[in-house]
């Protein structure tokens, strides 16, 4: 069914400027700058959207889907005043019929701007500072650059995107010369950044990036990797309730507290912060605090637990769709995703990263068309 009909380029224009808007407010909230009235821009990318979607033709249970997904939404805002999950179902829907390979470039390109004016203008003394030295909870002071970005960790996620979406579009002609200078890239920013994270999700994504083009029958072909991804979410699963139901001083074995320590005691901030006793079901707990590194630790507790069981199914769903697709760039953006969900909770459902979560990106991808490329030889 479509309300609006025979207005198709006109209603991809539309959702392009939603984009657009979403994309500005993800790369200038991720520095130390803000967005002028913020809030009324992201009001007029939803009204955009929303004219997308009586532009766009939805099959009767696409329809059913999106008045549950509502459901959902509103019961979240009803319970604790968020409406940026009706800003992203919103975005997600009216990605329906639109070119994806237009929304990437854009997103690429804008990304890759707002990094580069961004780092300038902190080292020219105008921006953000360049470089922060202290004690980040390794247990030593460091000095982490974050160049004119919020966080350190901020910047490398920044790269991440970037190189991703690169990734994602070119993957037929990037050839192992490109995939080793990414490489080069990768570990200098993480000798300036220390994120332990973003050098993982981009060497990731950099890996995955080479095997498609070299070994993509062995590996992307196969059933095995996709069951090792559903295998890996479900893991995190489980570690996340580990962590937010036991004390790591007094609950951890040898394992876990070594793990806890690998991962800058983010199990035992789960614990102290997020702790499942005070889970709700569509609203946030009332002990809960700040910060929440771990995303799916950070979803119960602020959002309910049934959104986040809602964002559990999800992934699963889209690690099953990348193995009968056998997507393999794709696959890999859902698991460093996933992994990057569980790391940082910035990229969860802030607002300032509704393009920036992966999750968002590959849904979008799932419902566009044309977001590939022509194959080259190598």
């Amino acid at each position: 069914m479509q309300l609006v009909k025979n207005h198709e380029k006109t209603a991809n224009y539309i959702f392009l400027a939603a984009v657009a808007i979403h994309l500005l407010v993800m790369c200038v909230e991720c520095s130390s700058f803000s967005v002028p009235y913020r809030g009324r821009l992201l009001q007029a990318a939803f009204l955009l959207c929303c004219v997308k979607i009586v532009m766009t033709y939805y099959e009767q249970w696409e329809w059913l889907l999106m008045f549950l997904m509502a459901i959902l939404g509103g019961a979240v805002y009803a319970c604790c005043g968020e409406k940026y999950i009706i800003y992203v179902m919103v975005l997600i829907m009216a990605a329906r019929g639109s070119d994806m390979r237009t929304v990437l470039k854009m997103a690429f390109g804008m990304s890759l701007v707002a990094l580069l004016v961004i780092a300038i203008l902190s080292l020219c003394g105008i921006g953000g500072v360049p470089f922060v030295t202290e004690d980040f909870g390794r247990g030593s002071v460091e000095t982490r650059y974050s160049l004119g970005f919020s966080h350190a960790n901020n910047l490398h996620g920044m790269v991440w995107y970037i190189m991703s979406l690169a990734i994602l579009m070119w993957k037929d002609r990037l050839n192992r010369y490109w995939y080793l200078g990414m490489t080069v890239l990768n570990v200098l920013l993480y000798i300036l950044t220390l994120s332990r994270a973003g050098v993982i999700a981009c060497q990731l994504m950099i890996i995955a990036g080479l095997v498609y083009r070299y070994l993509n029958k062995v590996i992307f072909e196969a059933w095995w990797i996709y069951i090792l991804g559903g295998v890996a979410l479900a893991a995190i699963v489980i570690l996340t309730l580990v962590s937010v139901k036991t004390d790591c001083f007094s609950g951890y074995g040898p394992v876990l507290s070594k793990l806890d320590s690998l991962l800058t005691g983010r199990l035992n901030l789960a614990y102290q912060s997020a702790y499942i006793g005070d889970w709700h079901l569509f609203s946030p707990g009332g002990s809960h605090k700040y910060p929440i590194d771990n995303g799916f630790a950070y979803l119960p507790a602020f959002y309910g637990y049934g959104t986040a069981i809602v964002f559990v199914i999800y992934n699963a769903f889209l690690i099953w769709k990348g193995a009968v697709r056998r997507d393999g760039i794709f696959f890999a953006l859902v698991m460093t995703g996933i992994f990057y969900t569980f790391m940082e909770s910035s990229f969860m459902l802030n607002d300032a990263y509704l393009m920036n979560n992966p999750v968002f990106i590959v849904t979008m991808l799932l419902l566009g068309e044309n977001y590939g490329t022509e194959k080259h030889q190598a």
